[in-house]
C-alpha cells in the first residue's frame, strides 16, 4: 500500500514537473510538498517555514507560512485555517472577499484588480497590485478556500526577465488539497494557478 502511494506520489511530481516550463536559467526548480501545509509548488529552493496558532472565540486556529526570498524574487505560500463556524455560515465569496481585502490593506496596495479562478473546484480569487513598500512593483496573489483552509500564494519579482517567469512558475504550480487527500489526489485535475 505504501509502495502504491509512493509511487503515485512520484509520478504526479513528475508529471507537475514535465507540465512546467523549463526554468530560463540553468537552476533547477524543485516542487516543494508540504504534507502539513496540504500544498505543493515550485520553489527555486527550499522556502523557509513558520508555524503558529491562536485561539479565537471558535476554536483554535493554525495558521503556517513558507517563504523565499532570493534574487529580486519572493514567493510566499501561507494557510489559515478557517474556523469550521465560520465556514458554514459564511458564503465562500465572503471569505474571500475578507482575505482579498485583508491583503490589499495589509499591503497598502494600489492599482488592485480581482478575478474569480478555482482550483479543483475550489474557489479563489487572482489578485494583481503593487504594494506600498515597492513602487512600480507588481505583486501577484492567489487566494483559494480548501475546505476550512485559506490559501494565500504570493509572488513578486523585484527585477524583470527570469524572475518574472519564476513568479509565472510558481503561481501556475500551486496545488492544495483538503483534510485527508495528498498531492497525489489532485495531480490528475487541474493546474493549480488558475
Amino acid at each position: 500500500m505504501l509502495r502504491k502511494l509512493l509511487l503515485r506520489w512520484g509520478a504526479a511530481l513528475l508529471w507537475a514537473a514535465a507540465s512546467l516550463p523549463a526554468p530560463a536559467n540553468a537552476e533547477l526548480a524543485s516542487a516543494f510538498v508540504s504534507p502539513e501545509g496540504r500544498f505543493a509548488a515550485v520553489f527555486p529552493a527550499e522556502p523557509m517555514h513558520e508555524r503558529s496558532g491562536r485561539d479565537t472565540w471558535a476554536g483554535r486556529v493554525e495558521e503556517g507560512s513558507f517563504d523565499l526570498t532570493r534574487d529580486g524574487l519572493r514567493l510566499r505560500v501561507e494557510y489559515h485555517d478557517v474556523p469550521r463556524m465560520a465556514v458554514a455560515i459564511l458564503p465562500p465569496s465572503l471569505v474571500l472577499d475578507l482575505a482579498k481585502q485583508g491583503v490589499l490593506d495589509d499591503m497598502g496596495a494600489s492599482g488592485a484588480s480581482a478575478e474569480p479562478i478555482s482550483l479543483h473546484g475550489h474557489p479563489g480569487l487572482a489578485l494583481r497590485y503593487v504594494p506600498a513598500a515597492y513602487p512600480g512593483v507588481t505583486e501577484e496573489t492567489r487566494l483559494f478556500l480548501v475546505g476550512s483552509r485559506l490559501y494565500v500564494a504570493f509572488a513578486r519579482a523585484e527585477q524583470p526577465g527570469t524572475a518574472e517567469q519564476a513568479v509565472a512558475r510558481f503561481l501556475a504550480s500551486f496545488d492544495a488539497w483538503e483534510s485527508g487527500g495528498t498531492v497525489a489526489s489532485v495531480a490528475g485535475g487541474s493546474s493549480g494557478g488558475m
